[in-house]
């Protein structure tokens, strides 16, 4: 298997741009491809989710189907087993208790997380359409993820400018193939 990179962080902080930016800048890498039981966003991409319901989630999850699941604000979200023969590394867009269950199991996994000030956080919230008590709901959560990511070791990248912030990351990620 490749190498396992965990990119976290609170929502609106940029991780799923990043990503994008990150795969068309390095064909070495691919994305893995969440569940969640979540309704699809509007400014959610075509592809970024499977969207399943409770059931089905629930199925899944007891087949051993995850290499790890969560909930979150209510909603189940699973990464599905890596592809053993995947030769590409392979980037988790997950939140730090996801990357605590695989770091457990996959000790080499690379974990970055991705972050904001808690200004900017609300500001991007706001813009895409998050409810006032959801988005101070998300910055309370951010600061827990913060303190866990820290005691996890994470790298940090705080992303206020997303040339520089792919940028660093794309060379955390290089120096881990080393």
């Amino acid at each position: 298997m490749s190498l396992i990179i965990v990119i976290s962080g609170p929502g609106g902080a940029g991780k799923g741009t990043i990503v994008r930016q990150l795969c068309k800048r390095d064909p070495k890498v691919t994305v893995s491809k969440s569940w969640t039981t979540r309704k699809p966003r509007t400014d959610d991409k075509e592809d970024s989710y499977f969207f399943v319901d409770d059931a089905t989630f629930r199925k899944h999850k007891e087949e051993g189907g995850f290499i790890e699941w969560n909930e979150f604000l209510g909603f189940m979200y699973g990464t599905p087993k890596p592809d053993n023969k995947e030769e590409r590394d392979l980037i988790l867009e997950i939140d730090v208790s996801g990357g605590r269950q695989i770091i457990t199991k996959i000790p080499e996994t690379v974990l970055i997380f991705v972050d904001v000030e808690d200004s900017e956080l609300r500001r991007r919230l706001a813009q895409r359409g998050d409810e006032t008590d959801k988005i101070e709901e998300r910055v309370i959560e951010a600061k827990r993820e913060r303190k866990e990511a820290k005691d996890l070791n994470y790298k940090f990248i705080l992303n206020d400018d997303l040339e520089k912030a792919t940028k660093e990351i794309h060379e955390i990620v290089s120096k881990a193939r080393l």
